[in-house]
């Protein structure tokens, strides 16, 4: 008991520093689109303002900030419902930002999409599964938080710094709008 207990710990320590590691992350993602973005006047802005956005969002739930403030809300199981509401505020507020900016030229814009859906998503059955069914025990579902929150911070990261589409998902989402019109267009 004593060892599964060191590694909660220690799992949620480094849990705190890797959050704040994302958090500074996207502060400096949103650092680098300022600088890239203001050096050309008539360069669209708008990944400066999800980059914005979303650290601005990170940054009200970051444990450490949490910590210096002395803001007890982050040990409760109703955090994962506040982070879960902030992502999909957050998603709300990038798509009311970027919705004149096509997602062919900022597939950055889908990874960040896709990224707040599943992070989302993930918040609110983790919510489900510790304050509405009372469960205390890690199983898979806590395993696949974990990994798959972290490698859509780290994708959204990324995707904003490069605004490139690494993983294809703005070609596939053409092909399909393409086939659907065409599959339209033969029905009518």
């Amino acid at each position: 008991m004593a060892i599964s207990n060191l590694i909660i710990t220690i799992q949620q320590t480094l849990g705190t520093y890797l959050a704040t590691f994302i958090m500074w992350g996207f502060l400096m993602t949103f650092l680098f689109n300022m600088v890239n973005r203001s050096s050309i006047i008539s360069k669209d802005k708008t990944l400066m303002w999800i980059s914005l956005a979303i650290f601005l969002s990170y940054l009200l739930t970051d444990p450490l900030v949490s910590m210096a403030f002395e803001i007890e809300s982050l040990r409760y199981a109703s955090i994962f419902i506040i982070w879960c509401i902030l992502d999909l505020t957050c998603l709300g507020v990038i798509l009311l930002i970027s919705r004149n900016s096509p997602i062919e030229k900022f597939p950055a814009k889908l990874y960040v999409i896709i990224g707040l859906l599943t992070n989302s998503c993930l918040f609110f059955c983790l919510y489900l599964d510790v304050s509405v069914y009372g469960n205390e025990e890690r199983w898979w579902l806590w395993d696949v938080y974990t990994v798959t929150v972290n490698v859509m911070d780290l994708t959204m990261l990324a995707a904003l710094l490069t605004n490139k589409d690494f993983f294809k998902l703005a070609a596939l989402l053409k092909y399909l709008k393409t086939r659907c019109s065409v599959q339209r267009e033969l029905n009518a």
